[in-house]
C-alpha cells in the first residue's frame, strides 16, 4: 500500500487555491492526463484528455479532504469531492502536497 506524507499540513485554501491556479495540467494516478480548461471560484474545470470528457471539481473540497485525511486512497475523497477521486488525488500530487 502506498503512503503519502504531506508537504503542507496546514496548508490555508488561499495558498492551496493560488498553488491549483498554476496548474495548466496534471496526472492521475493512473496515469489519466488532465488539462485545466478554467477555475470558476473553487471550482476547477478540466478535460481528460483520452476521453475529451469534461469534468468538474470542487477546490474547497480538494482541500479539506487534504487537512482531514491521513490515508489518501482514492475512495477516502468520496465525502469530498463526487466522482472526481483520482484527479483529487492527482492534483494533490502534481502540486507536490503529498510526497511518496
Amino acid at each position: 500500500m502506498m503512503k503519502y506524507k504531506k508537504t503542507q499540513p496546514t496548508i490555508s485554501y488561499q495558498d492551496f487555491y493560488n498553488l491549483a491556479k498554476s496548474a495548466n495540467s496534471f496526472n492521475s494516478l493512473t496515469g489519466k492526463f488532465y488539462d485545466v480548461i478554467s477555475i470558476n471560484d473553487s471550482t476547477m474545470n478540466f478535460v481528460r484528455k483520452s476521453s475529451g470528457m469534461q469534468w468538474k471539481m470542487d477546490l474547497k473540497g480538494v482541500h479539506q479532504a487534504y487537512l482531514e485525511l491521513n490515508d489518501f486512497k482514492t475512495a477516502n475523497f468520496k465525502p469530498y469531492v463526487p466522482r472526481t477521486h483520482s484527479p483529487a488525488l492527482g492534483l494533490l500530487l502534481h502540486l507536490m502536497l503529498l510526497v511518496k
